[in-house]
């Protein structure tokens, strides 16, 4: 394995990790909100950071991707104060919102690691 694939494939599996705690705060009986995890220094914003926005600055989909994850974060944050506010069924019916990015997000990630293959 190279080492642009286990890049990619570290920030997949963030990503999954990061909709994951979403969903669980969202519907987990309990479900705890992690105000670090959520923090601007998530493990998904600190790999761009750290890792993407040095190594693979000069991809198109990169650049891309750091967008989408800034809207997911931004949604993600919305959905929060609506179940902090009592609307309940509401954050969770936005929860679909975060799953249709997190699918545009995995097909840019693909679309990244392909190009980084050629």
């Amino acid at each position: 394995m190279t080492n642009a694939e286990i890049d990619i494939q570290q920030l997949r599996i963030k990503h999954i990790l990061y909709k994951s705690k979403v969903r669980s705060v969202l519907y987990v009986s309990g479900g705890e909100y992690d105000a670090a995890f959520f923090s601007s220094a998530n493990p998904v914003t600190e790999w761009f950071n750290t890792i993407g926005l040095k190594k693979y600055r000069h991809q198109p989909a990169l650049v891309s991707l750091y967008d989408l994850q800034q809207d997911i974060e931004r949604t993600s944050r919305h959905l929060f104060d609506l179940y902090k506010a009592g609307k309940i069924d509401l954050a969770q019916q936005g929860l679909s919102t975060i799953e249709e990015k997190s699918g545009k997000f995995i097909s840019l990630l693909t679309q990244l690691e392909r190009s980084l293959k050629d």
